[in-house]
């Protein structure tokens, strides 16, 4: 993780400087007591400190740095990805076939299911969901551009 640490540290650091630049632009004493830059000016101080103890503590460490993207965090954003697109496809496909795909793929990338039962669960999913929400609840569902 020294790699990610560093670039949260790094990340972090600009914040603080930041922070520290613009809440001089306010003035630091008020009338009546601290004014409107006094509270983000030690924010950034108190943020630049907390980086450069991260950053210098990371950079004192020799041990060899874990990669980047493990498995499991690769395994989440193909999940990220699959749940963005199928937000994006709801206008154009509609609620009951988009989360039918949604669950097909997921099945699929998270489970390594066969083609044939991530094909029949989406079916059986847009089918479900049309019939559930559509017919016995009455509940409108988005149809999008297909009209299902």
């Amino acid at each position: 993780m020294l790699i990610a640490d560093l670039i949260g540290g790094i990340v972090v650091l600009l914040l603080g400087v930041a922070l520290i630049f613009f809440s001089r632009q306010l003035s630091y004493m008020s009338e009546y007591g601290p004014g409107p830059g006094f509270l983000p000016l030690w924010l950034g101080i108190g943020l630049v400190g907390c980086a450069l103890f991260v950053i210098l503590k990371n950079l004192k460490e020799h041990a060899k740095a874990d990669p980047f993207f493990k498995p499991r965090t690769k395994l989440a954003v193909k999940m990220l990805v699959t749940i963005i697109i199928t937000f994006l496809l709801f206008p154009v496909l509609g609620f009951p076939i988009g989360l039918a795909l949604f669950t097909g793929f997921a099945m699929r990338i998270m489970g390594k299911h066969s083609l044939i039962l991530c094909g029949i669960s989406a079916v059986l999913t847009a089918v479900g969901i049309h019939f559930i929400f559509g017919q016995l609840l009455y509940i409108p569902l988005p149809e999008g551009m297909i009209g299902w």
